[in-house]
């Protein structure tokens, strides 16, 4: 039978609503932990990530789009890979006599689901590199959305990059001593979750956007800060009434410890 994380939970108070766990082993602060962490995420919350961090709670279910997205993601990078030079040149300021290339992420099977394993707090996986003459030039992000009007910028174009995602890109960029992101993002349609396979990148439904990476610097002290007080301290920040935090406390408490 397979290990429950559940098992490290110590107490559930709910007076406090807090979670109080082991800390005997901790995961790393990924790029989609930072949104959340700092509470600006609309599909997680402090809570959740203290949970998924303690191993206490597994993470949600695939649903269609994660699952779409997962599906697409080589589809979109190959797709970028024979058209390197012609979408990114321009975007990159690449000089005419160089070359741009894409370089595949390391396999996470490989990594042990990890790309940064010189850094003891931050980690993660990345979708890519843009190498500029076989040199590592700008982290490749890959995305899929179904809400094209989200990226709308003023102009009418697609470069409205949601801030999660920047926190995202922006932490790896800082990971690989990087400076500049490649947001390469796929449109798609409700019916295209159903299937993705038969889903096609087109210069009309897929796009690039270029970036400045955040400055992580001061974000990731205090993420730091935040995993010190609560991880090491082996409890969660308060749940709050949000189906999110809701969904997450409904699944520790249905665990019921074996009677000794």
């Amino acid at each position: 039978m397979a290990y429950d994380g559940r098992m490290g939970i110590e107490d559930i108070v709910d007076d406090e609503r807090t979670v109080y766990f082991d800390t005997y082993k901790l995961k790393k602060m990924t790029g989609t932990r930072i949104g959340p962490i700092l509470g600006e995420s609309e599909f997680s919350s402090p809570f959740k990530v203290a949970c998924e961090l303690a191993g206490l709670y597994p993470g949600d279910k695939p649903t269609k789009y994660i699952e779409a997205g997962n599906i697409l993601e080589p589809v979109l990078r190959d797709y970028l890979r024979a058209r390197t030079n012609a979408m990114l040149k321009g975007p990159l300021n690449i000089p005419d006599d160089s070359v741009a290339a894409v370089e595949d992420p390391v396999p996470m099977e490989m990594c042990g689901y990890d790309h940064f394993h010189n850094n003891k707090l931050f980690g993660g996986l990345v979708d890519g590199y843009i190498k500029v003459d076989n040199v590592r030039d700008t982290i490749l992000e890959i995305k899929t959305s179904g809400v094209k009007e989200k990226w709308k910028d003023e102009e009418g174009g697609y470069t409205n990059v949601p801030m999660s995602y920047m926190y995202q890109a922006s932490l790896y960029a800082e990971l690989s001593n990087l400076d500049r992101i490649v947001f390469l993002v796929g449109f798609l349609e409700d019916e295209d979750y159903e299937r993705p396979k038969q889903w096609v990148p087109t210069e009309e439904n897929t796009f690039v956007i270029v970036k400045e990476k955040l400055d992580m610097k001061p974000i990731m002290a205090q993420c730091t800060e935040w995993y010190n007080e609560y991880m090491k301290n082996g409890y969660t920040p308060e749940w709050t009434d949000s189906e999110i935090d809701q969904d997450v406390l409904k699944y520790l408490k249905a665990f019921k410890r074996k009677k000794r």
